[in-house]
């Protein structure tokens, strides 16, 4: 006996391809819009975290590393980043509009992330490395972007978030790679 389309459960899309493609050029050219459309947009956690996956995939081939292993360090550096800016945020700088805020900041952190995907042609010698770099430099300033248009936070202190962050996943990168195989990566 067939049941009426009315019985099934309705499936939808959960994420489409072309709104993350332009969010990513959103990103890539600093624009605000995008960065609080992104923000505000719950729906967009699972895009960014396609857009961090697809990064560490760059990133695996780029550096000829095992796909599996880069993939999830790079989910685990974008997560801790994430929290531990918002850690810092939230306990020592923080005002009414960075309490809260943990998922957006994930959301608009997972997207800037985009420009570290250049580290594909990281095994191109002499000219993929460099390109790499300017993928490391483009996506440290979109995470400055991001995190000045979503914590409401002047470019100073996002600023120094960024590199706190950053040194927060250094630090537990190393302690988190002697007891694992895994070095939890950000940008």
């Amino acid at each position: 006996m067939a049941q009426s389309s009315q019985s099934l459960p309705k499936m939808h899309a959960a994420f489409d391809l072309q709104n993350i493609i332009e969010r990513i050029k959103g990103v890539l050219t600093f624009s605000r819009t995008t960065i609080t459309s992104i923000a505000a947009d719950r729906g967009a956690t699972l895009e960014a975290a396609l857009v961090v996956v697809a990064i560490g995939l760059a990133t695996a081939i780029g550096y000829r590393d095992d796909v599996v292993t880069t993939i999830t360090a790079t989910l685990i550096g974008w997560a801790g980043f994430t929290g531990a800016v918002w850690f810092i945020a939230d306990r020592f700088l923080g005002t009414p509009t960075s309490r809260g805020s943990f998922v957006p900041l994930l959301r608009t952190v997972g997207y800037a992330q985009a420009p570290a995907a250049l580290a594909l042609v990281h095994f191109i010698w002499g000219l993929g490395p460099m390109i790499g770099f300017v993928g490391w430099v483009w996506s440290f300033a979109a995470t400055v972007f991001a995190l000045h248009h979503t914590t409401q936070f002047g470019y100073p202190r996002s600023v120094a978030l960024t590199l706190v962050g950053g040194l927060a996943v250094a630090i537990f990168g190393f302690i988190f790679s002697v007891f694992t195989s895994i070095n939890p990566q950000i940008w």
